[in-house]
């Protein structure tokens, strides 16, 4: 792994990555926010950069890594740190493992499933999942996450929150949904302060969320032993929200 030891960002994309549709200079910045997330994130949560591990973070999750944007960002910020690369694409784990040696684990659609291990994570970083999970599906995850962070680690994740909602309501991104898509999302989110709405033709749980800052609060305080650390607006890539949250000793 030399281009870790000489503190260089691996620039290798998989041949499936599909999210550099705006651009090698936006996909890049994509993962640079994230990692300026993180660290906004850790220092909120009261972590230092004292001794040799940056913010004393040894261990990190990233799911879903999908085919890297953000865990080459990771490998760069924490060069020394055992990172577990997750995801339901396996071809995306592989390419993690093998790219920026990342440990290697397949995800489940029932996050009870997902088999990384438990009490062991400095870090979790969550990076627009729950802006795509129906709202019964957030304890769940949330839980999942929780019983993954070591006490005191911390997780980071994302929303689609008020900007969110501003773009939906004046069409100016279509989140892969139609004009009906786009009103009935900024409706819910109005009327309940949480929105999702599926992809067309998709039977799972995934489509597109949108979520009120308070609506996303009250699901963290739900669940035991997690708690609410930092909401920053729109701080990843000037769009989605970033909660920060640390479990309790």
């Amino acid at each position: 792994m030399s281009l870790v030891a000489e503190n260089k960002l691996i620039e290798t994309l998989s041949p499936h990555e599909r999210m550099d549709f705006a651009g090698l200079q936006h996909y890049f910045r994509v993962g640079q926010s994230a990692l300026d997330c993180v660290h906004e994130g850790l220092r909120a949560a009261g972590k230092t950069t004292i001794g040799a591990a940056p913010f004393g973070v040894k261990t990190i999750l990233d799911l879903p890594c999908g085919q890297g944007r953000v865990i080459r960002y990771l490998r760069l910020g924490f060069p020394e740190a055992e990172i577990t690369a997750c995801d339901t694409s396996r071809e995306g784990v592989d390419f993690c493992a093998e790219t920026f040696d990342a440990v290697p684990v397949y995800s489940r659609d029932e996050p009870e499933e997902i088999p990384v291990r438990r009490d062991y994570y400095d870090l979790v970083w969550v990076g627009s999942l729950f802006t795509h999970l129906d709202a019964d599906m957030w304890n769940r995850f949330l839980t999942a996450f929780r019983s993954a962070l070591k006490p005191g680690g911390v997780l980071i994740f994302t929303t689609h929150g008020r900007l969110a909602y501003e773009y939906m309501s004046t069409k100016a991104f279509h989140y892969g949904h139609d004009e009906r898509g786009l009103e009935e999302l900024a409706r819910l989110y109005e009327q309940a302060g949480f929105g999702h709405v599926h992809y067309t033709g998709h039977n799972s749980y995934y489509g597109t969320s949108i979520s009120r800052a308070d609506w996303v609060v009250d699901r963290i305080r739900a669940v035991d032993g997690l708690r609410l650390v930092q909401h920053a607006e729109h701080a990843w890539d000037n769009h989605q929200d970033a909660f920060t949250c640390q479990r309790d000793n």
